[in-house]
């Protein structure tokens, strides 16, 4: 797939214009502060449906403005079609060729993936933000799982409310779980697939990267087990919830867990080994989100900060490969690939970007 123009309107500090972005590898160029990321979380938000930076939908909008939008001209299986997402009164719409689209919907047809400087914190971080990026896969390879994952979201939220004090009726709170049991076996089921299409390509890509180590990415559920069993894990459960007023079962608690020589990279990694492993893991998910020819936008933020010139050029290299178009942020034009055929290069000021120079 490939965006051909990009708009946006009262989007942070972007400018209004419209850029001719149809090149298999764009940047964003210009010294910090300036907007060259908003240029690159705009472009994330048509492709993903959020932002890398924010959860809150308001903070989005430039300063004073009551609402924003940011618009795609964009060519996937054979057809060119206009995605416009929209936000105002804290509500978001999306429209594809005028027309009001759900997300799984807008995402079946046109997607994205992202390498960013935060990514690396969830190697060594919380099982949160490991379950996160394997969410974030899972979407991207079946956009069908947000709705899972919502309903998982909603039911959680429903027990946590009736686990208060007062609330805790019994028959209400069995028909929760029941439902929790039945979802959850869903999402690991979902889960289980998507690491087990990545794996192989996450030690291929880690290799590919220089890592010497032998790397690998295991799944683990809190708990495992048909519907019943699950439930039945959850009502033995009940009085310790009941006591802590949260619920203790479930795959919010799973974890994923990367591994080098076979022990928890979350343990020893190297803040380079860190950096291949989540390379590892977003070029993984970006090959397996491949459909026949057509494969995800891959989004770079601050291309040069994370990876050294060798590992840079080998990830333009791999991506290029891949058949993805690039979009990058640089606050040097030094980073960027040398001898790139048709590298589009803006110049942002002010969050207007002007072109610079073609390849």
């Amino acid at each position: 797939m490939r965006l051909l123009r990009v708009q946006a309107q009262s989007f942070r500090n972007l400018g209004a214009e419209v850029l001719d972005v149809d090149a298999p590898f764009v940047a964003f160029c210009g010294p910090n502060g300036q907007g060259k990321t908003n240029w690159l979380e705009a472009i994330a938000a048509l492709g993903t449906l959020r932002s890398f930076r924010t959860s809150k939908n308001a903070e989005l909008l430039r300063f004073g403005a009551q609402e924003a939008m940011v618009e795609g001209l964009v060519s996937s299986d054979g057809m060119t079609r206009r995605y416009r997402v929209a936000w105002k009164d804290g509500e978001r719409t999306l429209r594809r060729e005028d027309r009001v689209v759900d997300a799984v919907g807008w995402l079946r047809s046109f997607r994205a993936a992202w390498f960013v400087p935060g990514d690396v914190a969830p190697i060594r971080g919380e099982p949160a933000l490991r379950r996160a990026m394997l969410d974030r896969a899972a979407l991207t390879l079946e956009p069908s799982y947000l709705s899972l994952a919502q309903q998982l979201r909603r039911c959680l939220d429903h027990k946590a409310a009736l686990l208060r004090p007062g609330n805790a009726d019994g028959p209400t709170l069995d028909a929760v779980d029941a439902q929790l049991a039945g979802l959850s076996v869903r999402v690991i089921a979902r889960r289980t697939e998507t690491v087990a299409q990545m794996a192989p390509h996450f030690r291929a890509f880690y290799e590919a990267f220089g890592g010497a180590e032998d790397a690998a990415v295991r799944y683990r559920p809190f708990a495992t087990g048909d519907a019943e069993q699950l439930l039945q894990r959850m009502l033995a459960a009940r009085p310790q919830e009941r006591d802590l007023r949260r619920a203790l079962v479930g795959p919010h608690r799973d974890d994923l867990e990367f591994q080098l020589q076979g022990r928890p990279a979350r343990a020893f990694a190297s803040q380079g080994q860190a950096r291949s492993l989540v390379l590892a893991w977003k070029l993984a998910e970006l090959a397996c989100a491949r459909t026949g020819d057509e494969t995800p936008l891959f989004l770079i933020d601050d291309l040069g900060s994370e990876l050294d010139p060798d590992r840079t050029a080998r990830l333009v290299r791999v991506v290029s490969e891949l058949g993805a178009q690039v979009f990058v942020t640089t606050t040097d034009a030094r980073f960027l690939p040398k001898g790139k055929e048709e590298l589009r290069i803006f110049n942002v000021e002010a969050g207007v970007a002007r072109l610079a120079s073609t390849g």
